[in-house]
């Protein structure tokens, strides 16, 4: 999977309302995707944390637990767009601006 997928399936779970198939989901992009990501561009936790695909991801766990999770939803998913557009020039082949 590429990063670029694993906006989509951000963006996608969006839409879910099974908690474990987004947590299955989650655990399988930020462990196969993410953090490889990371390692490569020489980035740690505070990164992957910040990442918009990680963001949009706990937003939905939480929203499926009755929970609450504050995070900037509208920046994560404007990113997440970008990530997931094959025809644009993405900002920085090392990643956009993450929290």
């Amino acid at each position: 999977m590429t990063i670029k997928e694993a906006a989509q399936s951000a963006l996608l779970a969006q839409d879910a309302c099974n908690l474990s198939g987004v947590l299955a989901s989650f655990r399988n992009i930020v462990m196969d995707v993410i953090w490889p990501e990371a390692r490569r561009l020489g980035k740690g936790t505070s990164w992957v944390n910040g990442h918009p695909i990680v963001i949009l991801f706990l937003s939905k766990l939480c929203s499926l637990n009755g929970g609450y999770f504050e995070c900037d939803y509208l920046q994560a998913s404007d990113a997440c767009e970008v990530l997931a557009q094959p025809e644009m020039i993405q900002p920085e082949a090392e990643g956009i601006a993450y929290a």
